[in-house]
Parts: structure tokens; sequence; C-alpha cells
């Protein structure tokens, strides 16, 4: 390899956490998401989190992303994903691929806890987590349709009939 090509070449590093460790994201009430792997980490080419879900929390609004695809294991507990209009229990050790375009969203029915581990390619979801921690430090998160349009932003869209986000479940 010449110089050259290695200065053209993106750079990646290795990542190894143990449990626990990551930059954490609180999503309020929503739980909390920690982030295992980044675009800086993986030269674009992948992020990973693991998110925690409180019992009876609602996670996104039902949405697709353009360009991204996403995988889903469930750790611990037990998430609800409704993917293209169908719905799929899936408990700990449940695996579930959703590929850009598919409308989705999840949430924890349980009276438990739930955690997973997410990995979008390409990279990039840990903008949007930002912007939710800067909208939640605002307060902005009460007005109508706020996370509809912070999703919009990011390379999500959401269609106007989707149920409010990030909250407690309804009964």
């Amino acid at each position: 390899m010449t110089p050259q090509d290695a200065a053209d070449t993106p750079q990646v590093r290795s990542v190894v956490l143990g449990p626990g460790a990551g930059r954490q994201v609180s999503l309020g009430p929503a739980g909390v998401v920690t982030l295992k792997a980044v675009a800086g980490d993986s030269a674009g080419a992948l992020s990973a989190y693991e998110a925690t879900l409180p019992p009876a929390t609602a996670g996104p609004p039902i949405h697709l992303h353009r360009t991204w695809d996403e995988a889903f294991y469930v750790l611990d507990g037990e998430m609800t994903f409704l993917i293209d209009g169908q719905e799929h229990q899936a408990p700990a050790g449940s695996f579930v691929f959703i590929p850009r375009g598919i409308l989705h969203t999840f949430w924890n029915a349980s009276d438990g806890p739930t955690t997973q581990l997410t990995v979008f390619t390409p990279s990039g979801i840990e903008d949007y987590f930002d912007a939710v921690t800067q909208v939640l430090a605002s307060g902005e998160d009460a007005e109508p349709g706020a996370a509809a349009a912070l999703m919009t932003a990011h390379d999500m869209i959401v269609p106007e009939a989707s149920r409010p986000a990030y909250g407690a479940l309804d009964s």
C-alpha cells in the first residue's frame, strides 16, 4: 500500500467495550440508548447501540428509513415489533432484520424492562439520538408532531396517522 492509498482509505478502529460501557443517551421516560459503535469507528459503515426500554413503553412511531437497514437482537425481556402491518413477538434471543423502505415500529408491552442490541447500516443513527437529547432538554418534545419532525430530519418517513412516540403505552 502506498502512502497515498493509506491517505485515501477511510479510517476505522476496533471497539471493545465491557458490559454497560458506551456513551449513554437518555430518551427520557422511554429509556436509555448506549452507543457502542458509531460512524467514526466504522468509517460510516454501521452504528450499533444497546437500548433498554422500561415496562409498558412505546418505541418510535411507525416509520421507515430511506437509506438505513436495521437489525435487532433482543437481549433481555420481550419486544413487540410491527413490521409492514404484521405484529411479531420477540422474546430474548430473537433476531429481527428490517430493510430500508419497510414501515415498522416496536414497543415493550411487558411488565419488566427489555434490552435490545440494534445495528444500523450505514451509520448515522447516533446523530438522531443526539438531536433527541437536545429536544428533550429544551422541552420541545411536548409539541405535537415534534418526534415525527425530528425523525423526518434524520432519514425517516413517519405517516401522519402514526401513534405518539416514546412514552407509556395506552392501556
